[in-house]
């Protein structure tokens, strides 16, 4: 069976922008098993423990849910990224499956997290999407591994734009974003030297 998998950020008891992840959840679910009836994220009852505060809402579900787990929200220490080769790589779903990403991130000792090149192209970290900031405008992938709800919103919003982006283009960057549910855009910013060109990709 294949299982899928939703982050949401719930603040003060409240699910953060549940429509970009209700959209997701439908795409996914209509290709995969070829259904139409929606699984409705706001039926998920809250823990009174996680209706005041900042946490992490997990869930597992395929045609149905299969489990919701919440949890505290601990921001992962980022210093320094790594490019990596990600030619075998395929995450155009969030499968709940994430164990050829997390090998590729085992495999880089020394680095906090690695950021993924296929056909060429930069795409996302293991865990987020990235937006560079060049001059005042802040650009992110066009062809991401993953199309992420935050990626999506800043879009439509109309902060970011898209370009496709090389690893040698990366000196015309300045800053790097990491960008996800729990990450907004300038929540998490690097310097562009904290990238590291690796050994191959």
């Amino acid at each position: 069976m294949c299982l899928l998998l939703e982050t949401i950020r719930l603040e003060d008891g409240n699910f953060c922008y549940p429509e970009y992840h209700q959209a997701r959840m439908d795409r996914s679910r209509t290709r995969l098993f070829h259904t139409f009836q929606q699984l409705n994220l706001l039926d998920i009852p809250i823990p009174n423990d996680f209706v005041s505060g900042i946490f992490k809402c997990r869930i597992i579900y395929s045609e149905s849910f299969k489990q919701v787990t919440f949890m505290t929200y601990t921001r992962k220490p980022i210093k320094s990224l790594v490019l990596v080769n990600a030619e075998s790589i395929e995450y155009s779903l969030k499968f709940a499956d994430r164990s050829a990403i997390e090998r590729l991130v085992r495999d880089q000792i020394g680095f906090d997290e690695i950021i993924m090149v296929k056909n060429g192209s930069i795409t996302d970290t293991s865990y987020s999407n990235l937006v560079f900031l060049s001059g005042t405008t802040w650009v992110t992938p066009d062809e991401p591994l993953l199309h992420g709800t935050c990626r999506q919103r800043l879009l439509d919003q109309g902060s970011i734009i898209t370009e496709r982006i090389k690893p040698s283009d990366l000196p015309q960057f300045s800053h790097v974003s990491l960008i996800n549910s729990m990450l907004d855009l300038h929540d998490l910013i690097l310097p562009i030297a904290a990238i590291d060109p690796g050994a191959q990709y």
